[in-house]
């Protein structure tokens, strides 16, 4: 009986602990739930915020990238519609105008060339001060292909204070082929080296005995149509047909003036790095000289635009006077040394009157060598067959820089001998001769790229003597100083 009860009462006990301890565990599970539970709700909370923030966000950046989108139409728009004062100007490389659409550009251009220059006999030239080039223009680029150049010059033959003002450039572009540009108008054919710089580059302040204005080069400018461009990064060429009756004139007569360049920077064929190897010829024929009926004469001042000292009269006429020229032209630059020269040939041929024919030659060169002794490189400043803009490594400051500094001298030759009997006759206070040799020193201070200052002498020395304003020698000494600043 006892040991029944004692069964009974352990029985019971287990039941008890098995209870409680089954209640313990479901209460731990409950828990367990309710904080996952708990848990769950909280990161859906964290990731509704994040949603939100999410959406504000890319609200915030759609609404960014509209107001750029919507400013960058507008300012388009303003700038192509071109209705009111908003342009835009460059003055990196000059002066330029522009519109943001891109149809047009306006390049405005000009240069100032004051001069003091001394000669010496005294009795042949007087001493003065001088506007050599005062050149006010601008190129009008449109539509990307085309583009207009128009230049004046201002620095003419004035008498007190009337003064006349010349169409030096005014010419019509098509660019749409880099191997073929075509210009019309009135421009500068590009026979020779010297011939095709511009003025601002020019390595003295006047051109050779052998390319300066003269018989050889009666006119700068001529009216026509010429075809040029670069085929090959190294050749460049270009050919053209012009009245040959120079600047400001139209043509007298059918016949015109037919030339052609071409040359080569073997350099850079051969990739040879900071030099130049530049080897060029030209040719022409035809109509030249002449811009009125009555006819031209020949003549030819000194290297350094002294007197003249050599005049044929009344050559060139409309019956029948023509002019073939061929030349060949050189240049070796490296580094900071460049040699450069140039021979011409011309023949002439026509009739001075009904029965006077002449068949007769001029023969000109030069060479000169110069040295930057700054040590700015020629091949920098060497594009499309000629020489340009030379960039000082320093600009001249108020602190160390002194610009770039340039010495050259140059040796040129006129002959024009075969002429000799058909000089214009002497006067008793002048008298002539055919033959004509040139020396020039010069130093040059680049201050910067675009404003520079020159100091010339150059000494012209004749076969036999002249006789000007009744003085006669046999030399012409002259010192030319410039100082010029371009745009």
């Amino acid at each position: 009986m006892r040991l029944k009860n004692i069964k009974k009462l352990l029985l019971c006990v287990s039941v008890a602990t098995f209870t409680t301890s089954t209640f313990a565990d479901n209460a731990d599970l409950e828990n367990r739930v309710k904080q996952l539970e708990e848990l769950l709700k909280t990161m859906q909370q964290q990731r509704a915020e994040q949603d939100k923030q999410l959406e504000v966000l890319t609200k915030e950046l759609v609404g960014v990238e509209n107001q750029l989108t919507q400013s960058k139409n507008t300012k388009i728009e303003e700038k192509g519609k071109s209705k009111g004062a908003l342009l835009f100007v460059n003055t990196k490389n000059g002066l330029s105008i522009e519109d943001g659409s891109g149809d047009w550009n306006l390049q405005l251009n000009g240069r100032v060339q004051a001069e003091y220059r001394t000669y010496s006999p005294d009795d042949w030239k007087n001493d003065t001060w001088t506007i050599r080039r005062a050149r006010l223009g601008g190129t009008y680029n449109f539509l990307k292909d085309f583009s207009v150049r128009v230049e004046g010059e201002y620095a003419n033959e004035s008498a007190g204070a009337k003064a006349t003002t010349a169409l030096t450039y005014g010419y019509l572009d098509f660019n749409r082929w880099k191997g073929a540009k075509i210009r019309v108008g009135q421009f500068k054919p590009f026979f020779g080296l010297e011939r095709a710089y511009s003025t601002n580059f020019t390595d003295f302040t006047e051109l050779s005995l052998a390319t300066n204005n003269g018989a050889i080069f009666t006119s700068t400018y001529d009216r026509g149509l010429m075809i040029h461009g670069e085929p090959l990064s190294w050749l460049n060429y270009n050919v053209y047909a012009v009245n040959g009756s120079g600047q400001n004139n139209d043509d007298v007569r059918d016949g015109k003036d037919i030339g052609a360049r071409v040359n080569a920077n073997f350099a850079e064929l051969m990739d040879i790095k900071n030099s130049v190897i530049h080897i060029g010829a030209s040719v022409s024929d035809g109509s030249v000289g002449f811009s009125t009926s009555t006819g031209n004469s020949l003549t030819q001042v000194s290297e350094g635009s002294g007197v003249t000292f050599f005049t044929v009269a009344n050559l060139l006429n409309t019956a029948r006077s023509d002019r073939t020229r061929a030349g060949l032209e050189n240049v070796i630059a490296v580094g900071p040394l460049k040699f450069q020269s140039e021979y011409i040939h011309a023949n002439f041929e026509g009739n001075r009157t009904g029965t006077d024919k002449f068949d007769n030659d001029i023969n000109v060169w030069y060479a000169n060598l110069n040295w930057m002794i700054t040590g700015e490189q020629y091949a920098d400043s060497y594009k499309n067959g000629v020489f340009g803009r030379m960039k000082p490594k320093n600009n001249f400051d108020d602190k160390d820089g002194l610009g770039a500094w340039e010495l050259g001298l140059r040796y040129s030759h006129y002959d024009a001998s075969d002429f000799k009997g058909l000089l214009t006759a002497p006067s008793s206070s002048t008298s002539f001769t055919s033959q004509a040799s040139s020396w020039t020193g010069g130093v040059k201070w680049i201050m910067n790229p675009n404003a520079r200052v020159l100091l010339n002498y150059i000494q012209t020395e004749y076969d036999n003597q002249i006789l000007v304003n009744s003085k006669r020698d046999d030399k012409e000494k002259a010192i030319v100083m410039r100082a010029q600043y371009d745009f």
